[in-house]
C-alpha cells in the first residue's frame, strides 16, 4: 500500500510540475485535474503518517507565507 501511495504521489507531483511549465490553458487545466485526482488517491491509499505529512506541509507553507515580511 505504501508503494501505491508513493507512486500516486509521484504522478501528482509530476503533473503539477508540468502544469506550471505549460502555456496552453486547456492542457494546464487537464494536468491540474490529474494532479488533484492522484493527490486524492494518495490520501485515500496512504498510511496515516503519510496522510498527516501531506496535510501538514501545505498548511505550514501557508502559515510561513502569512508571516512573511511583505504582509507586515
Amino acid at each position: 500500500m505504501l508503494t501505491l501511495s508513493l507512486a500516486t504521489l509521484f504522478v501528482a507531483a509530476i503533473a503539477l510540475y508540468i502544469s506550471s511549465k505549460i502555456d496552453d490553458d486547456v492542457f494546464k487545466a487537464g494536468m491540474r485535474f490529474t494532479s488533484l485526482a492522484f493527490f486524492l488517491i494518495t490520501l485515500f491509499c496512504a498510511p496515516w503518517i503519510l496522510k498527516c505529512i501531506l496535510i501538514a506541509v501545505p498548511l505550514a507553507v501557508v502559515k510561513l507565507d502569512s508571516l512573511s515580511a511583505k504582509n507586515l
